[in-house]
């Protein structure tokens, strides 16, 4: 997803179901993708190679889950943030459980199962919902902030919009201090920098004053250098996409603080 401001329906027909993190949606979701895959390929699983091929990952995903599941049992059992519980091991499970989406992600595209590939994002963003929900941190965001332009960019509906942006918000807070620490900005495409970006576009799209002012929020506090550019494209949108009065009076009031009032200083 291009920082740009986007108001048209491109949606792929396939509704959103909105990430939850919950282990049986994470659970029903990628078998759904296996079984597909499996059904795809026919003869062909016995040929694959025994390190990356579909048996072998089912089994990593089965697993994974397994796992998950105790780890929840176990932080129910002592409270979800007691005092002295380990996050290194949320954490852990969620770098494990990126990799296997993207050896998935490499079986989906070569079978062209496009319906499953925008599953596979939702997964992704699911997968993101859990660790943050249980106190880890993400510490690979490359994938999870191209889940997110994807499923944004299939869908219009302002509600939808609305619970998008603020799960970006969620992830963002559970991003990993070292990317937070934002050294590398040289690199416009950073993923650091796109999950904030177009949370503040997402935010814009669901017509939604709240969700903007909390993505605004974050966006100047972790990108300052990109606000004044970034308001002052979102104030050329409103007038060429119509939007409602509402979303105009928050880009304006942002728009102000950071050009205006500043050119002022």
């Amino acid at each position: 997803m291009s920082t740009k401001y986007h108001n048209d329906e491109t949606g792929s027909g396939r509704r959103m179901q909105i990430p939850t993190g919950q282990l049986d949606t994470l659970r029903e979701g990628t078998l759904r993708i296996l079984d597909d895959l499996l059904r795809v390929s026919g003869d062909r699983v016995a040929l694959q190679d025994p390190e990356t091929g579909l048996p072998m990952l089912s089994a990593a995903f089965e697993q994974l889950f397994e796992v998950m599941a105790r780890v929840e049992g176990d932080r129910e059992a002592i409270g979800l943030h007691a005092p002295g519980t380990e996050t290194e091991d949320i954490t852990e499970l969620g770098e494990y459980a990126f990799r296997l989406h993207e050896n998935l992600a490499a079986h989906i595209e070569q079978a062209g199962l496009t319906e499953d590939r925008s599953l596979l994002n939702e997964q992704v963003i699911n997968f993101a919902v859990w660790v943050a929900h249980l106190g880890g941190q993400i510490d690979t965001l490359e994938p999870v902030v191209d889940a997110f332009a994807m499923v944004a960019n299939n869908t219009s509906d302002a509600g939808e919009l609305e619970s998008l942006s603020g799960i970006m918000g969620k992830i963002a807070g559970a991003v990993s201090p070292v990317i937070r620490e934002d050294l590398e900005k040289i690199n416009p495409g950073r993923p650091w920098r796109v999950l904030l970006l177009n949370n503040g576009i997402v935010a814009t799209r669901s017509n939604n004053p709240d969700a903007m002012e909390a993505a605004f929020g974050i966006l100047t506090r972790h990108l300052p250098e990109d606000a004044a550019r970034f308001f002052t494209e979102g104030m050329a949108q409103m007038e060429a996409l119509n939007y409602p009065p509402q979303v105009r009076k928050v880009m304006e009031k942002y728009h102000r603080q950071w050009t205006v009032n500043r050119s002022l200083h």
